[in-house]
């Protein structure tokens, strides 16, 4: 690897030309012109070519993720980190470690609760680092948080999420990996602010507002849905994915078992996967629903529904901005020294103005009332 010019970037970005990091570069770029950027990856011609067309200053590198030297190379001299590099199950905390040893701070859209584990063991991580600080995980946590902090006393959720769009290689894989079964739980659900398993049925035909077909919802409690109730008080959780004429995917899905639980060839699995997701795609437009409506009682113990709406065209977009809204976080120094989640730092005002800003978002809606029907209209179960 060729020396590092003396340029000190105040980002530098691992993955930065991949779907995540490029939307996250343009929107580090639009909010903090004069930030100093690394650009790094497999393919240093791709480094060279995003910076060209950033409008940062800085520099471009080839970074191996499995290379020690290589990591700890890029890292030095940073602020900060920004790891979008994947699969993040995977790449899990070895970047993470590369930013500590190098005095960087860290933040990364994906991670979930095995990252914070790794992270966490006593004596070991003590610089600060923001994790699932993403779409999904992510945003799906902040802006329910939101909704319940609006009340005085948050007690039930219902929540749709949904997602149509390509897949990258790493994105399939992370999607397969979080399926398996050690990252959450099918057909779960809270009650009483505990996991019950086996609470709820995948459904199909189900009329949802914002969504222009009927489609298919499948329980699913992650980690992130699964904390609510320990941050918010939550004592009801129902949680579904959403999919929408996703047949080439669920059937691909109903194969893959295997690589979901780890052991068969993640790479080809998620290989598969990405082609389903093409064939779904093919002439229609990718779109991010989230639909969440949580109920309880405001400051006068009145019953009361908060109910939010989000409806998107690009995963990436908004991935990649909620990283770069984390990395600006930790430059101002309004995150504390720790491993924290993305939906525990981040300020859910100006996460909802990044959004409203955002072109990819089409539709917002944070309203005082109902927007859902009573376990919404199903045609049957699955």
């Amino acid at each position: 690897m060729s020396e590092y010019s003396p340029n000190t970037p105040t980002v530098a970005i691992v993955g930065a030309y991949g779907a995540v990091g490029a939307a996250a570069l343009r929107a580090i770029a639009e909010r903090r012109p004069d930030t100093v950027v690394r650009l790094g990856g497999r393919d240093r011609a791709q480094a060279d070519a995003l910076l060209a067309k950033c409008g940062l200053r800085g520099e471009a590198a080839e970074v191996d993720l499995h290379d020690g030297r290589s990591l700890a190379a890029f890292c030095r001299g940073a602020r900060t980190v920004l790891n979008c590099a994947g699969p993040s199950y995977q790449v899990l905390d070895r970047v993470a470690w590369a930013a500590a040893a190098a005095g960087a701070d860290y933040v990364d859209p994906g991670g979930d609760e095995p990252l914070l584990e790794a992270l966490t063991r006593p004596g070991t991580f003590t610089g600060t680092a923001v994790i699932t600080a993403g779409m999904q995980p992510g945003l799906t946590g902040l802006l329910p948080r939101h909704l319940c902090s609006t009340l005085s006393r948050p007690q039930r959720l219902t929540a749709y999420v949904g997602t149509m769009d390509r897949l990258t290689p790493a994105g399939a894989a992370d999607y397969l990996l979080s399926l398996g079964g050690a990252y959450g739980e099918a057909r779960g659900a809270i009650r009483g602010g505990i996991r019950v398993e086996r609470e709820l049925e995948p459904r199909t035909g189900v009329e949802l507002p914002y969504a222009n077909n009927r489609v298919d919802v499948y329980p699913y409690l992650s980690f992130e849905s699964a904390r609510l109730p320990e941050v918010t008080g939550l004592t009801e959780i129902d949680w579904f994915n959403v999919f929408d004429g996703g047949a080439h995917m669920m059937n691909c899905l109903s194969r893959l078992q295997g690589a979901m639980r780890g052991e068969s060839d993640l790479a080809e699995a998620a290989d598969e996967l990405t082609r389903a997701a093409a064939l779904d795609l093919f002439g229609r437009d990718p779109f991010q629903l989230m639909l969440f409506e949580v109920t309880g009682t405001d400051d006068a113990g009145r019953p009361a529904t908060r109910s939010l709406a989000l409806r998107a065209s690009d995963t990436y977009a908004l991935t990649g901005l909620a990283s770069a809204l984390a990395v600006l976080a930790v430059l101002d120094g309004t995150v504390a020294p720790g491993v924290h989640f993305g939906s525990d730092v981040l300020d859910a005002q100006a996460v909802l103005a990044a959004l409203r800003a955002e072109p990819a978002v089409g539709l917002l809606e944070v309203v005082d009332r109902p927007i859902l029907a009573a376990r919404a209209m199903e045609e049957g179960e699955l």
